[in-house]
């Protein structure tokens, strides 16, 4: 696009414009038509120093098309299908905000009030480098929170700008008289101006008047530009008259200014004109100016988009609807290719309902998968798969074949596994290579799904047996290591890994080809791999934009998040998960939608919101049961071993060189956890100053939480009540501030510290007490009985000698003075006269209780000690566990 041959009289005009757009990033040019809006915002776009992007919104448009139109001339290239038009104008805003573009948009009023406020308030108020410049027959209405603009109302020219209009007409065109009259009826319109100056000013309808009274071959080629929704060179117009009639007929009709060439040389009418002569063609001219238009359009070099919506219009008008519905079929994969999918199914459902034909059908359902709209083209593939039954004929059975390998696809996706089966099974063996390895493939998923895991890789382990094709090596490959991963056998994921990636190394630029480095990342995560995970991320963005597919773009947002989980960043993989979750669930993508949800469940039990993690777990769970995936079922259990009170019943090993940040600092807290309650203080005290530094952080509350509780056990087996309370009130904070569960910590500590066992060793914290073997000694102070080679001595009622005996327990091997015996007796201080005799009756029937047990009661200076056999156990319940 670019202003006019002739352009005068609006110099003020174009100074305040452009002042404007430097301050304020979206703007409106309105008025009448014929005023001049679109050559003034043209010679604005003619100064900007960035690119200038131009289009024309004609009847019929839509927001989707304006914008994707848009994305594409920017980026000279395929983009990105969007699934919504929120997503396609940020698209279309960061692109313009790259590259400081300016987004030219004329006849705005062509689009319904919804949409224009979308571009103009939408797109417009995103913009801070970029600029939206648009013209509108209608004033923009504002509303309270809207956005910046500014908006310019263009009227006629001032008498001396129009006498300088008309002065260049007649430099041009010939000199007329007449200004005063044409300025009178005109009041500086330039387009009636221009009208007056080809001598139609005194006519009631001048343009209608004009053309009425061209000779057919200026008809026949003004018609094709009325016709045309794009402005088009000279050369595109040769082939409109024979030999060289047609560029005769264009000088004539610039003559008449009835046609309009801008500083680009092509050639157009205005609006005006556009519609007047629309109005005053009849059937034959109409219909041979859209055959030449069809001819033209076929040889000039358009984006695809652009041809392929302008020759549909042209063949509908026409009524050839069996040629368009087969050049719609031919140009749907270029279409999607182009990310106008949504486009695609606009033309298809633009069809007579007589020629929805079966490959009509698939395209429309291979449409709605690239849209991410997998339940309706599951239910579209399903119906059509039916109707076509057992087709004999070669064409038949191959749109069978077509439609039953994008079925099983999309039912795999959407978890219809019984649906996915029956296709599979009702496929003929295929003659193709690669037919055969998509279906080897969908089995292998199919019977992983279902909880067959080993079945699945029998198969892959078959086919790799009988093929040594690289890409059936390398498909097998990636199929093990992707089911491996989801199932959680991380021991089973290096070698697969390492074979896909060298077997299908330069894959095409398809989905699979990203997909393969996607997965890739995923798994290079798990195994601490995190500078590859990124590298193969970061390949995989940059080949998602020349692809430009929706699905994939979902896999690749949930690989990515679950990457952060495995690096450490929780909070952001949760959010990044659940943002998926809605997205693919929206889509009817299941199996993504399973993935994302255990990946969430599974960070909720890392940071410690247990009931909100379980429930969606469970939830997952009984989903993919439903479906008969018993498979991902298992995934949904094995995230169960992320819960916190499952893990410290079992904790694992400390791996030095474990690198992932989240397991290490996990493996450590539960680590000091349990030596801390086995009263390892030593060891405990270690690990908690290794984990220091990795537990920073809103991510790791929960191991900071458990660091504290690791202390507070330590205290509680030293008995220091009040530095116990400042340990406990410290974990409560620290869980806190990772919004884990108010009740996590002290279910933990109940968990963990219910019971103290006091032996030879030394104390203790349990859950459970100590089995008592044939050779132990159990004293347990919970039902006061004495266990021992297989009898039980009751103290129950022997209220004071089994005070003095659980006070000599709790510290067996030391002297306790006959003060602290009697304190633990009768809650009294020690007075000889009184005490004496009368503890040395308890001593006495205390042994010959022990008796036989290999506990021996013995009197030492200043006070009694308890010697006890190395079997021997003294069980209590800990009061601060509660």
């Amino acid at each position: 696009m670019g202003p006019p041959a002739v352009f005068v009289g609006r110099k003020q005009e174009l100074q305040r414009l452009g002042t404007l757009l430097k301050r304020v990033r979206t703007g409106v040019v309105y008025g009448l038509p014929g005023v001049g809006k679109s050559a003034l915002v043209a010679a604005v776009a003619a100064r900007h120093r960035g690119p200038v992007v131009h289009r024309r919104i004609a009847p019929g448009d839509t927001l989707d098309a304006v914008v994707d139109d848009a994305r594409r001339l920017l980026r000279e290239a395929p983009v990105a299908q969007a699934l919504s038009d929120d997503s396609r104008l940020e698209d279309l805003a960061r692109e313009l905000e790259a590259r400081g573009a300016l987004f030219v948009l004329d006849d705005l009023h062509v689009l319904r009030p919804e949409e224009r406020l979308a571009l103009v308030e939408g797109l417009g108020g995103r913009l801070r480098q970029g600029a939206l410049l648009a013209t509108s027959r209608e004033e923009v209405p504002r509303q309270a929170t809207s956005p910046d603009r500014f908006e310019l109302r263009l009227d006629g020219l001032p008498e001396a700008a129009a006498k300088l209009l008309w002065r260049q007409l007649d430099t041009l065109y010939g000199a007329r008289e007449g200004f005063a009259a044409a300025w009178a009826r005109s009041r500086g319109v330039p387009f009636l101006l221009r009208r007056a100056h080809a001598n139609d000013a005194d006519v009631e309808e001048p343009v209608r008047a004009a053309l009425a009274a061209l000779p057919p071959d200026e008809r026949h080629v003004a018609a094709v530009l009325a016709l045309s929704e794009l402005p088009l060179p000279a050369s595109a117009l040769r082939d409109v008259l024979p030999k060289e009639a047609a560029g005769e007929a264009l000088r004539r009709l610039s003559a008449r200014l009835l046609v309009e060439t801008d500083a680009r040389g092509r050639h157009g009418v205005h609006d005006l004109v556009r519609e007047a002569f629309q109005t005053l063609l009849d059937a034959d001219e109409a219909r041979a100016a859209h055959e030449a238009l069809l001819g033209l359009l076929a040889r000039e070099p358009l984006p695809e988009v652009v041809r392929v919506r302008a020759m549909c219009r042209h063949l509908q008008a026409l009524g050839r609807h069996e040629q368009r519905r087969s050049f719609v079929v031919e140009q749907a994969e270029a279409l999607v290719r182009q990310g106008a999918a949504g486009e695609l199914l606009a033309l298809l459902g633009s069809l007579p309902p007589a020629l929805c034909t079966p490959d009509v059908g698939l395209a429309r359902a291979r449409a709605q998968v690239r849209l991410l709209d997998l339940r309706r083209a599951y239910a579209e593939l399903a119906a059509l798969l039916a109707s076509l039954g057992d087709a004999e004929d070669a064409r038949g059975a191959g749109l069978r074949e077509q439609v039953g390998t994008v079925l099983v696809r999309v039912a795999l996706f959407s978890l219809e596994l019984p649906a996915c089966e029956r296709t599979l099974g009702s496929m003929p063996m295929p003659r193709d290579a690669e037919v055969f390895l998509q279906q080897l493939l969908a089995w292998a998923a199919l019977r992983f799904f279902q909880g067959r895991l080993d079945e699945s890789l029998e198969m892959l382990d078959a086919a790799c047996a009988a093929s040594d094709d690289k890409r059936v090596l390398g498909w097998c490959a990636y199929a093990r290591a992707l089911m491996c991963w989801i199932e959680g056998r991380d021991e089973g994921l290096e070698e697969p890994l390492s074979q896909c990636l060298s077997l299908l190394e330069g894959a095409p630029l398809d989905s699979r080809g990203p997909l393969v480095a996607a997965m890739s990342a995923g798994i290079l995560s798990r195994l601490g791999r995190f500078t590859q995970a990124q590298a193969a991320l970061d390949g995989v963005r940059e080949r998602l934009g020349q692809l430009g597919a929706p699905r994939l773009a979902l896999e690749l947002d949930c690989i990515a998040a679950l990457v952060l989980g495995e690096r450490g960043e929780r909070r952001a993989a949760l959010a990044g998960l659940r943002e998926v979750a809605v997205r693919a669930e929206q889509g009817g993508y299941l199996f993504v939608h399973h993935l994302s949800r255990v990946g969430a469940g599974r960070m909720l039990l890392e940071l410690g919101r247990r009931a909100e993690g379980l429930a969606l777990l469970d939830e997952a769970a009984a989903d993919a049961r439903a479906r008969g995936a018993e498979g991902l079922v298992r995934a949904a259990e094995t995230a169960r071993s992320s819960d916190v009170l499952r893990q410290v019943e079992r904790p694992g090993a400390v791996e030095p060189r474990e690198v992932r940040p989240g397991v290490a600092a996990r493996q450590r807290a539960l680590a000091a956890l349990a030596a801390a309650t086995a009263g390892d203080s030593v060891r405990a005290e270690g690990l908690l100053a290794s984990l220091e530094p990795l537990a920073r952080g809103e991510d790791f509350a929960m191991e900071r939480a458990l660091a504290h509780l690791s202390r507070a056990m330590l205290h509680r087996l030293s008995e220091r009540a009040t530095e116990v309370r400042g340990s406990m009130e410290a974990a409560a904070r620290s869980a806190s501030e990772g919004a884990a569960d108010p009740e996590l910590i002290p279910e933990l500590a109940r968990t963990l510290a219910s019971l103290r066992v006091v032996t030879s060793d030394g104390s203790r914290l349990a859950v459970e007490a100590p089995v008592a073997a044939s050779d132990a000694v159990v004293l347990d102070a919970r039902d006061h009985a004495l266990r021992a080679g297989g009898h039980t001595v009751s103290l129950a009622t022997r209220v004071l000698p089994r005070r003095l005996l659980y006070a000599l327990a709790r510290q067996p091997g030391r002297t306790l003075s006959k003060e602290a015996c009697v304190r633990a007796m009768w809650e009294a201080d020690y007075d000889p006269r009184l005490h004496d005799n009368a503890l040395r009756v308890h001593v006495r029937h205390l042994r010959e209780v022990l008796e036989g047990t290999g506990a021996r009661l013995l009197f030492e200076d200043p006070g009694y000690r308890l010697e006890v056999p190395r079997g021997f156990a003294f069980v209590r319940d800990e009061p601060g566990a509660s």
